[in-house]
């Protein structure tokens, strides 16, 4: 995969690079509009993958648990609380209509008139990414109207369902242009696949598969498996070198967005107590890439609670979200302090680590779902070992120094040969997803509102301020109530079914 040579920076809210715009949240800035069309399509992969992995990733990694905020009066301890505003969302939601659709859709024109329906075509594929990640974090969003410009500021908002519907369609004209003649094709200018357009029709049809999934409660899962029956198993990702993910560079102001946070938010976001009991439980050998050791000096692994004081005496994030281990070498080397956790700067990571948006790991859970609950083709056993192996065979890449190859290949084999006996349960599959996928915006979150699994307590937190249910939704943007009021539904609260697919 090939590295990012921009720089993103944090701004005063979460993460932020949107642009302050007086006419709303849907009004392209134009300031890349008469840019060469290959520069806008590198630059709209990059800033995709740091916003996915900024405010969406901290809000959705929070409410599920695999992660928990810390310090006093802190955005991420509301967050452990459930307190999220429409301010809180503004940022998040004005990238999608700002930045990185209009310029896609630029790509699409340009390309388009020039002769060169590939990149119009990985260009659709991207669209449908984020408005199918819009979809599933407020519901109801601008679609048939939206990407105007000052044609229309205040575009309507559609059925959350017929988006959805509208996607599968967008998916499909990206396919069918991959296959045209092109005057050109992306090549080095392609962040995620380096061109290879293989690469981006399983990535097409893997989405459909994801978005299938998502509604398969609604239609008993009858795309889902019409889509799996009408596909080769070629045409969707076929190991992890197919994974939809952007790596970053070891470069300041260049390294990942969870990287950039761990520096500029010191001890105010640490991995949960709920995820790193339930991999301690199995004795999970990915803990030692995705967490540091608590004690430092020993081996073993903690996360912190919801209701935990401002402190740092719990594992900290490690290679598998931050990159390698720069120093010191060896890890033997740092002094924990006396509670037995280590500093923020203890140690020095390459923040080169990837930002992982739908990985093969993930394919393979979808399709043991698939088989399991709604009878698609395929074995369920089968699809969720390998979603197991796929998952451990990624995080060998990124192992501390302390760790030996060869000593994690013997505890991979052995922790996924034991969940290889029988038939998987939804629940089993849905855990080991889960775990799979830490580190992936959004994703865990629309599974645990799909199908209350894994079993996550209410943080107790939020519990202390009389918030007794898991946010479902998010808030609409307060900017869009204010430009856009005729338009924006209402949103009484965010424990609500906010999203189509959310049934019981």
């Amino acid at each position: 995969m090939k590295k990012i040579f921009f720089t993103m920076t944090l701004g005063l809210g979460l993460f932020s690079s949107a642009c302050n715009n007086f006419l709303g949240d849907n009004i392209s800035p134009n300031s890349l509009l008469e840019a060469p069309y290959p520069l806008v399509f590198t630059a709209t992969q990059g800033s995709t993958a740091f916003h996915l992995n900024s405010d969406l990733f901290l809000w959705s990694s929070i409410f599920t648990q695999q992660a928990a905020g810390q310090g006093n009066q802190t955005q991420t301890r509301f967050f452990d609380q459930y307190v999220v505003t429409n301010g809180d969302v503004n940022n998040a939601f004005s990238y999608f209509y700002t930045e990185a659709l209009p310029d896609l859709k630029n790509v699409i024109e340009q390309s388009t008139a020039e002769g060169s329906p590939a990149y119009a075509g990985v260009s659709r594929m991207m669209q449908a990414f984020l408005f199918g990640v819009m979809v599933d974090a407020w519901g109801d969003i601008p679609y048939s109207e939206a990407l105007q410009g000052v044609t229309n500021v205040q575009p309507k908002y559609d059925d959350d369902r017929a988006v959805y519907d509208s996607l599968f369609v967008l998916i499909d004209r990206g396919l069918g242009e991959l296959g045209q003649e092109s005057v050109r094709q992306p090549s080095g200018d392609d962040l995620i696949y380096g061109g290879d357009l293989t690469k981006w029709r399983r990535f097409g049809n893997t989405l459909k598969l994801r978005l299938a999934l998502h509604l398969a409660k609604v239609d008993n899962g009858e795309r889902l498996r019409a889509l799996i029956t009408a596909t080769p198993a070629t045409d969707f990702m076929t190991s992890n070198d197919d994974s939809f993910q952007l790596d970053f560079e070891d470069n300041t102001n260049r390294w990942n967005p969870i990287h950039q946070f761990e520096l500029q938010r010191a001890d105010q976001y640490f991995p949960g107590e709920f995820v790193v009991d339930l991999m301690n439980t199995n004795n999970d050998p990915r803990r030692a890439a995705y967490f540091t050791n608590f004690p430092f000096d020993a081996n073993t692994f903690a996360g912190a609670p919801t209701t935990a004081q401002a402190g740092s005496d719990f594992s900290r994030i490690h290679t598998y979200l931050r990159g390698r281990v720069k120093s010191p070498t060896p890890l033997s080397g740092i002094e924990a302090n006396d509670g037995g956790g280590i500093p923020n700067d203890a140690i020095t990571y390459t923040g080169d680590a990837p930002v992982r948006m739908l990985t093969y790991a993930e394919y393979n859970f979808i399709r043991a779902e698939a088989s399991l609950v709604y009878n698609a083709t395929g074995d369920a056993a089968t699809f969720y070992r390998r979603g197991i192996e796929a998952s451990l065979d990624e995080v060998a890449a990124w192992l501390p120094p302390n760790v030996t190859q060869a000593d994690f290949e013997t505890q991979a084999a052995a922790y996924a040969a034991a969940r290889s006996a029988g038939t998987p349960t939804l629940e089993q599959i849905i855990q080991e997803k889960y775990i799979a996928n830490f580190g992936v915006s959004m994703e865990p979150w629309t599974d645990y509102r799909r199908t209350g699994f894994p079993r996550i307590p209410v943080s107790e937190s939020a519990e202390s301020i009389g918030n007794n249910a898991i946010p479902r939704v998010l808030p609409y943007s307060f900017n869009e109530q204010q430009v856009n009021e005729a338009n924006v539904p209402e949103r009484p609260s965010l424990v609500v079914r906010g999203v189509f697919w959310d049934r019981p």
